[in-house]
């Protein structure tokens, strides 16, 4: 059979196995990459040649300071701190809880942020008598959108920028101020239309506060401290490693600003460090090497190319129309389908595109489709990781939203974050800021 053929009838049935979630996604990968070797698509040299150790590398650094924050007790720490200081408040929770979840999404992996947040909300919702379903609904567009402003906020931005040549500033810069005006949109609207069921009880037992001291919740401040300072260290050579290259000719790469302080935080820890890397989603890291493979069957074969021709072909000279569909067209792809291998597919063909002189910069291009990408998967309760363990974790407590409540209100507010990040890239294309 032609290997054209083969390498197209593989992704497609990864694809949908995938997005039935009947199967674990990670050995669904690794069973689409063992037939591609088994019909000779390519041989194993050429198979691990597409694999992305950039962004293996980049991953699995920031996977262990984020492990250590976990088991330091510091999400559950820096929730019930923030709650205490608002004094309980359900309007000020409301507007606080969301804000906090975009933030620290836009740094780590936001799948551990909501799974906490969405436990602690729930508590904290039941003690004060309130529905925790809309709070914790937009904790998780929050986090979502909040995880599209920078390279390390969402796997695929991570895909996107690692195989395309963007950096943790090129998307500070570029994504970012789209994505705070995105957020601040999304959670007036969740706001407004929640705002009357923002009641609580006037009386909380002092019994109950007593069991929720965020002192309680660090359960070790040497470990805490370390994996703080790692993480401050990695976002700083984030930030500056092209520069540390430049000037002081010093090759620190994008997968080593996040290696190097997780693994010197591991030594400082000494034998802690082993159940620190326990607790790594090793599932994820081997999720991605077998998608990496993949994919690189249809670039390997030339299906990307065809792919990438007809969409030059049916947007030329229409700049504007391609990096709308490119928005909308991802947004409603990562609402359905695992985002992670359809951005590693777009990786390919922006790629492409790009060659052609009439295409827009590849850069606008990779932004468009990183914000579809990464805030599309808001519209529906499978249309990112952060989503299922927020759905989840409500149920495991008894509480069921059900698909219909979930789009009632995410949808809207992703309707409305993704038209204004359709406006804010056709400013940017016009006045060639990208």
């Amino acid at each position: 059979m032609n290997t054209t053929i083969v390498s197209l009838i593989i992704f497609i049935l990864t694809y949908i196995v995938i997005a039935t979630e009947k199967v674990d996604r990670t050995v669904v990968a690794f069973l689409g990459a063992l037939f591609l070797l088994v019909f000779k698509v390519f041989n194993l040299e050429q198979a691990i040649s597409y694999i992305s150790w950039e962004t293996i590398g980049l991953l699995f650094g920031m996977f262990l300071i984020v492990a250590a924050l976990s088991d330091s007790g510091f999400f559950s720490y820096l929730a019930l701190k923030v709650a205490r200081f608002l004094k309980y408040s359900p309007v000020k929770l409301f507007i606080v809880f969301p804000i906090i979840t975009f933030i620290l999404s836009g740094f780590m992996d936001s799948i551990t942020v909501m799974l906490f947040f969405a436990t602690l909300t729930f508590e904290l919702c039941k003690l004060l008598k309130i529905d925790p379903v809309p709070l914790v609904i937009t904790e998780v567009v929050m986090a979502n959108t909040g995880g599209a402003a920078t390279l390390v906020g969402d796997p695929p931005n991570v895909i996107l920028g690692l195989k395309l040549g963007f950096y943790f500033n090129d998307f500070v810069i570029h994504n970012g101020p789209i994505v705070i005006l995105a957020g601040i949109c999304a959670l007036l609207y969740c706001f407004l239309v929640n705002r009357k069921n923002l009641k609580s009880v006037k009386h909380i037992p002092k019994a109950e506060l007593s069991r929720m001291d965020p002192a309680e919740a660090i359960t070790d401040k040497k470990e805490l401290k370390t994996a703080l300072i790692a993480f401050a260290v990695a976002i700083l050579l984030l930030i500056t490693h092209a520069y540390i290259e430049k000037f002081l000719h010093i090759p620190v790469t994008v997968p080593l600003a996040s290696m190097i302080p997780a693994f010197i935080m591991l030594v400082v820890l000494g034998k802690k460090s082993e159940l620190i890397i326990k607790k790594v989603d090793y599932e994820v890291i081997l999720f991605f090497i077998g998608l990496f493979i993949v994919v690189g069957g249809l670039e390997h074969t030339g299906i990307i190319k065809i792919m990438a021709n007809f969409i030059t072909n049916t947007f030329k000279d229409n700049h504007v129309g391609l990096l709308s569909t490119l928005i909308w067209g991802s947004g409603v792809a990562s609402g359905v389908i695992d985002n992670v291998p359809f951005a590693l597919s777009m990786a390919y063909v922006l790629a492409d595109i790009a060659k052609v002189a009439v295409a827009p910069a590849l850069s606008i291009m990779v932004w468009a489709t990183s914000l579809g990408t990464d805030i599309g998967g808001n519209f529906t309760p499978i249309g990112a990781s952060a989503n299922v363990v927020a759905y989840i974790s409500l149920e495991k407590k008894g509480t069921v939203i059900g698909w219909g409540r979930w789009i009632k209100l995410a949808a809207p507010a992703t309707f409305i974050a993704l038209l204004v990040c359709n406006l804010l890239i056709y400013v940017k294309n016009l006045i060639g800021w990208f």
